[in-house]
């Protein structure tokens, strides 16, 4: 009995360790977008942020804090706390917050989601801020990345409503009218296409665009995203997976990789942490449960 314990208690030990009961149940940060309008001295920042509440209960009083960083001198050059009120039991909300930086340059953005004063969830981005811009200079698109939340299911829920968010960042001057297209592909002969008309984006700016499909939820997927300045296609790159949406949970965004046509994918960190079994701690927790069972009694 003794030793039946024990070997509970490393178990357990072992999976909290591996990642297997990584909280979900909690209320975060999944997502911010920025966007930089270049002023006649610096610019005025808009913040963006994407809060999920995964609780089975309403959030408390939540606010925003964010904060402005100078990384060369690590100093805060500008910040601001907004209250935004409360979350509903599994749903999401996004909530925007401007304030200005006299000087161009790069910053650190961090915005912390706090409720009652404690710190729940935090996010971080760098961004460049540029001086006005020549009007000349052209704009430089780039796709960052794309979100994806299952809303609501219909047809005796063998089909799924879902909201697709790809993002995108303008590095050059202010861009020309922007479309974005939106493809889900099962096969060559079942493509599903939506569109976006997201106009003019200033340089610096990073905004997200967003469509809705209806589609079957029992088949895989691969996304790709199309984005056209003026009526010509300016950048294009497709989601780094395949996606099945029936192993995705209902209202929960998930974030995918986008790589841009005619680049190389992301090489993924080795040592990025993931839900699941690390396996050398898997194999570690194995010995150690095998050794203590073949001891003598």
């Amino acid at each position: 009995m003794k030793y039946s314990i024990l070997i509970l208690v490393f178990i357990f030990i072992c999976l909290i360790f591996s990642g297997c009961l990584k909280e979900y149940d909690d209320i975060h940060i999944t997502d911010m977008d920025i966007m930089s309008v270049p002023k006649d001295t610096g610019a005025e920042l808009t913040i963006t942020s994407y809060v999920q509440n995964n609780q089975n209960t309403d959030s408390g009083s939540l606010s925003l804090k964010v904060t402005v960083e100078d990384p060369s001198t690590n100093l805060n050059v500008a910040e601001k706390v907004t209250g935004i009120g409360y979350i509903k039991s599994k749903s999401q909300s996004h909530y925007s917050v401007s304030l200005n930086v006299l000087e161009p340059g790069e910053y650190l953005i961090e915005v912390e989601l706090l409720e009652n004063g404690n710190v729940l969830s935090s996010n971080g981005e760098f961004i460049t801020v540029k001086t006005r811009n020549d009007a000349e200079e052209p704009a430089d698109i780039l796709i960052t990345n794309m979100n994806l939340v299952i809303k609501q299911y219909v047809d005796g829920v063998s089909k799924v409503v879902v909201d697709v968010s790809p993002g995108i960042y303008n590095q050059g001057g202010d861009s020309g009218h922007l479309t974005m297209e939106v493809r889900a592909m099962v096969d060559p002969y079942s493509v599903y296409t939506e569109s976006d008309d997201m106009g003019m984006i200033r340089g610096s700016g990073r905004v997200r665009g967003n469509v809705q499909f209806i589609l079957p939820k029992n088949s895989e997927y691969t996304f790709s995203v199309n984005i056209e300045e003026n009526g010509r296609t300016v950048v294009s790159g497709t989601v780094d997976e395949t996606i099945r949406l029936n192993e995705i949970m209902f209202n929960t965004p998930m974030t995918y990789n986008i790589v841009e046509e005619g680049k190389p994918p992301v090489p993924t960190p080795e040592h990025t942490d993931t839900p699941g079994f690390h396996g050398l701690t898997a194999i570690l927790c194995l010995l150690l449960v095998f050794s203590i069972m073949g001891r003598p009694k």
